[in-house]
């Protein structure tokens, strides 16, 4: 019967009276590798091929036909050819192409229809389904095709229409279940079964005519009161605690949660088997069909068919497998769950089939609950919940506009990882985020404005700056930033000083820059916008609305003193003054504290890089790196003398500009450049790999390399006046140039603040000191380990970089003279500064100019 259905389906997609039957036979299906189920026919359920040759090509081919008898023959061939159905129809990408033409070679784009792209390359074709390729907007036109569908059944199908899997999701379904049971694995494995019983031979072919039929055995309506019954338990558990283990109840296995889920699961199974494996049979033949082996190799398929969804970042398989798997009660395992659960969390899912017998008007006023939002709830009560699945969950609640129940279920999963010392979980930024965009898309700004705090509070929740933007841009929008609105309820409670105004724009941006470095264009125009919106009926605002894609313009013109500013400006580089607010920016340097920080983080960084630079050797341990460098920062610390001042990259300046044929490691450009340096007042220190530190070595591009006498005499001088320093062999050069930047040098500094003014007549360029001479742009992913303030930090306040013509071997131009580009003057990073009675905002903005900032003052 569900052979003779499968062709009855095969014969209405294509049109076609002339298909022969699916194969039933189990060996032919496993020589089937191309997911061809047509025995005896090209034609298979995936692959579309072309229609008969267009009318109009027909037409042109007529051989003495005039332009306008062509145009006359169209029309009316035109008003003669029957409408087809619109799923077949299929475009001729090439104009030569013939059907019935032999031993020519197609394009290779053969056709494309609304339902599969065919490639044909000769004699070989390949057919991608359109539903695998876009399957949100094929997910979208679903209940329409299939209404479509449905209306071309034939007439001498017995199938429910009803009953019938949505076309496109049943063509994504049946190519993985097909590649899945073809696996030459699964194959071994299902033969064995069918040797250990001849009743299991015919079991077996049973189950894979399930498996691959494109019906229901149980009407969705009584599947849907199963898995409505299981929601409302889980509904009413998750508020005390939340479901327990399916298998180990807390109770001993008489956990209630347990009891229901297996007795729900039990029953639709044993309703299943006896429509599948006993139909049309006698009593006496019932029990050779084993219940327990149909369920195992069940089990095997839609576990292989979940990593195999998985692994091709597919969920479209899933809107049919998953119903398969409600319908037949499985009992699935918790590894395969736990894979269900991250298909359609991380690939989302269309809307699931309808849960509930309701009648017609209720239905319009009930939203249906989707396929994740059924996996999370086989998930919560066959194990327990995790942030996983209570973020789908919470997901779910909010994007019906119930941010309230998504807030409290998120609470109560809080409470309980909380009250379970040995629980691991972690809650993290998407379970809160959809909670947070809900409540500020409704305009509840107090409700908004405790989640975010709930967030801050958090340390597994990592905030972005479109976060702290989609706050922002909430409250100005509502007006709560202009001066004498009204207050925020409840704002007090959550530990803020104001309630509303200028001034609680301010506390938050303050706590922004505490956490986050810069935003991005489309946060600057988002919050631009906000602030137009929200000031819109105040004197003092000259704000407009501008289109959300259009590229902010540069403002150049000084504002007003109560004027409300917010716009893109670009900074003096040499004075750091905004023209728009007059607010000059400041150069925020380490502290003490994130100087030791970055101190440590160094050497903790040197022992995890080890391996990576140094490889892996059984006389090295990644110890011996972090020991080394602590020596190096233990000497800095100790040593006696004047402190270093500026620290050089020697690698980056022996070899810069030598890429030509005669370019080396080139001692003479280090001496250079400490002669210009110790001109200026600076204290040098030289910090090299400890191969150059010879007088002779293999240089980066692995060529041999000897110094001559001069380049000896110059690394001999500089290691006696103790101003070059050689890093051990193996270990990382840039973590030492970089940490005796921040070293505090103790015995040499003596307490002393060796920052050099603005103002200095020796004509030092004014910064922090040591400066690091490099022109290294630090790209490198090590880098990205380290905390992104204090790396910025420190590369703005302590980084500079250089430019001279190069020499060859000892000679260079006459007059040649180093130019530098000094230390930042202000700092990168989002600061308020005085601007009038009040304080006007500068943000970085990541794909603007280094000197251009978003500006806001109110």
């Amino acid at each position: 019967m569900m052979l003779q259905n499968e062709e009855a389906r095969v014969r209405r997609l294509n049109n076609d009276d002339d298909v022969a039957p699916v194969m039933a036979d189990t060996k032919l299906f496993q020589e089937n590798t191309s997911n061809d189920v047509l025995k005896g026919s090209s034609r298979s359920r995936h692959q579309v091929e072309q229609i008969e040759e267009p009318w109009y090509k027909k037409i042109e081919q007529q051989e003495g036909a005039s332009t306008q008898s062509r145009a006359e023959e169209a029309t009316s061939t035109a008003a003669e050819t029957p409408k087809r159905e619109e799923s077949n129809i299929s475009l001729n990408l090439d104009n030569n192409h013939n059907n019935n033409t032999t031993g020519r070679k197609s394009s290779i784009f053969s056709s494309i229809s609304k339902s599969a792209l065919s490639f044909q390359d000769g004699d070989k074709s390949t057919t991608i389904p359109l539903a695998e390729l876009f399957p949100t907007l094929y997910a979208k036109e679903s209940s329409s095709d299939s209404a479509t569908s449905s209306s071309h059944t034939d007439t001498t199908d017995a199938i429910n229409p009803e009953m019938m899997y949505d076309a496109r999701h049943f063509d994504a379904y049946r190519e993985a279940m097909t590649a899945v049971m073809s696996n030459e694995k699964m194959q071994r494995t299902l033969s064995k079964f069918e040797k250990r019983d001849e009743a299991n031979v015919e079991l077996i072919q049973k189950l894979k005519e399930w498996v691959l039929s494109d019906h229901r055995i149980i009407d969705e309506e009584v599947v849907g009161d199963r898995w409505s019954k299981l929601e409302k338990h889980w509904r009413e558990e998750w508020m005390v605690g939340g479901a327990s283990s399916l298998m180990e109840g807390s109770n001993g296995g008489n956990d209630p949660v347990s009891n229901v889920m297996k007795a729900e699961l039990k029953a639709q199974n044993e309703l299943f088997q006896s429509k599948l494996l006993h139909a049309n049979e006698g009593d006496d033949q019932e029990g050779e069909k084993d219940p327990q082996t149909f369920n195992q190799i069940a089990q095997l398929l839609f576990t292989a068919l979940g990593r195999y969804c998985a692994e091709r970042a597919r969920s479209v398989p899933m809107e049919v497998a998953w119903y398969k798997v409600k319908e037949s009660g499985l009992v699935l395992p918790k590894d395969t769950i736990s894979t269900y659960l991250y298909v359609v969390g991380t690939m989302g899912m269309g809307d699931s089939f309808r849960m509930t017998t309701i009648g017609d008007e209720e239905k319009k006023n009930i939203s249906e609950a989707s396929i994740s939002e059924e996996v999370v709830t086989y998930h919560d009560l066959a194990m327990k919940p995790t942030e996983s699945s209570i973020s789908l969950r919470v997901k779910a609640f909010a994007s019906k506009g119930d941010a309230k129940t998504a807030n409290e279920l998120l609470e109560a999963f809080k409470k309980r990882i909380g009250d379970d010392v040995d629980n691991k979980e972690a809650i993290r930024l998407r379970t809160y985020l959809p909670i947070l965009k809900q409540y500020c898309e409704s305009k509840d700004v107090g409700a908004a404005l405790a989640v975010f705090k709930q967030m801050q509070s958090i340390s597994t929740v990592i905030l972005e700056p479109e976060n702290y933007v989609l706050l922002l841009a909430s409250i100005a929008e509502n007006g709560f930033f202009c001066s004498n609105s009204p207050p925020i309820e409840g704002s007090l409670d959550l530990g803020l000083t104001h309630e509303s105004g200028p001034e609680l724009f301010d506390e938050l941006v303050s706590e922004m820059a505490d956490d986050v470095l810069e935003i991005s264009s489309a946060s600057a125009s988002r919050l631009h916008n906000a602030l137009a919106i929200g000031f819109k009926e105040r004197p003092e605002n000259n704000l407009k609305e501008m289109h959300p894609l259009a590229s902010m313009p540069i403002s150049r013109q000084t504002a007003e003193s109560n004027e409300v500013v917010a716009c893109r400006i670009s900074l003096d580089r040499s004075s750091g003054i905004c023209p728009v607010t007059q607010a000059q920016q400041r150069l925020i340097v380490l502290e003490p504290s994130q100087r030791r920080q970055l101190h440590d983080d160094l050497l903790t960084l040197s022992r995890e890089q080890f391996s990576k630079f140094a490889g892996k050797r059984d006389d090295e341990t990644p110890e011996r790196a972090q020991l080394e460098m602590t020596k190096f920062s233990d000497w800095l610390d100790e040593r006696d003398g004047e402190p270093f001042t500026a620290i050089l990259d020697g690698a980056n300046i022996g070899y810069y500009m030598q890429s030509f044929d005669k370019g080396r490691f080139n001692y003479h450009q280090i001496k250079f450049m400490v002669d210009t340096l110790e001109e200026r007042g600076e204290n040098v220190l030289v910090v090299i790999p400890h191969k150059y530190g010879y007088n002779s070595f293999y240089t980066s591009k692995s060529h041999h390399q000897q110094l001559d006498a001069e380049e000896r005499t110059i690394m001999n001088d500089l290691l006696r006046r103790k101003k070059l320093y050689k890093v051990p062999p193996r270990c990382l050069d840039d973590f030492y140039w970089m940490l005796a930047s921040v070293s505090d040098q103790v015995s040499a500094r003596k307490e002393v603040d060796l920052s050099v003014a603005n103002d200095d007549s020796s004509g030092r360029w004014p910064g922090v000191r040591p400066v690091l001479i490099s022109n290294d742009q630090m790209r490198d992913h090590k880098w990205e380990l380290l905390e992104p303030r204090l790396f910025r930090r420190w590369y703005g306040c302590h980084i500079v970089n250089y430019n001279f013509t190069a020499f060859v071997m000892g000679e260079c131009v006459d007059g040649n003279e180093i130019f530098f580009s000094q230390a930042d003057f202000f700092s990168r990073e989002i600061q308020g500064n005085q601007s009038g009675s009040g304080k006007a905002w500068h943000f970085p903005v990541s794909d603007w100019d280094l000197e251009e900032r978003f500006a806001v003052r109110l």
